[in-house]
């Protein structure tokens, strides 16, 4: 992690950059990729103030705190800092995860508490083939059924192995 650190009407004291280097360079850990914490210390009067800048994976995660201790003022950045990151963090995971996999089915309540099922979503691209093609995949594949839209009756259709033959599901609008 690269620290810069700016003092601004305080000396340059090696004891707070060696503090200021152990507090935000535990916060890397969050991150996947090279991180730059851009510090700046700041005292006026009776009032100390800690601002710290993190750039990393695409995020730029700013905090600010100010009290009459510097090493206080450090503390409380630091902290809401990590509070911020691993806030992005789950943000990101929910992201990519999708939505969730798993709901809920209703049941009529009964008196034995009973597992209830659930019902897991799996998007699928429809891929336009012939029953031809479609039997063709299903015979070089090892899943028991294929999903396909075929062009020939303009609907999607299900072929699905049952023994050692195969069942076209067809579609019927009443």
């Amino acid at each position: 992690m690269q620290i810069n650190i700016t003092f601004r009407h305080l000396d340059s004291s090696p004891g707070l950059k060696e503090y200021v280097h152990k507090r935000i360079s535990k916060l890397e850990k969050y991150f996947y990729g090279p991180v730059e914490a851009h510090v700046i210390l700041k005292a006026e009067k009776f009032r100390q103030e800690a601002e710290v800048t993190l750039v990393g994976d695409g995020y730029n995660i700013t905090g600010k705190e100010e009290t009459s201790d510097m090493y206080e003022a450090i503390d409380l950045v630091a902290a809401k800092l990590e509070t911020q990151v691993k806030k992005l963090r789950e943000k990101r995971k929910s992201r990519k995860r999708g939505p969730s996999k798993e709901l809920e089915v209703a049941s009529p309540v009964s008196l034995e508490e009973e597992e209830e099922p659930s019902v897991e979503i799996e998007k699928v691209y429809l891929k336009p083939m012939s029953l031809e093609e479609a039997l063709e995949q299903i015979k070089t594949t090892q899943k028991d059924f294929l999903i396909f839209n075929n062009p020939d009756t303009a609907s999607v259709n299900v072929l699905y192995r049952k023994g050692n033959s195969y069942v076209l599901v067809l579609p019927e609008l009443s």
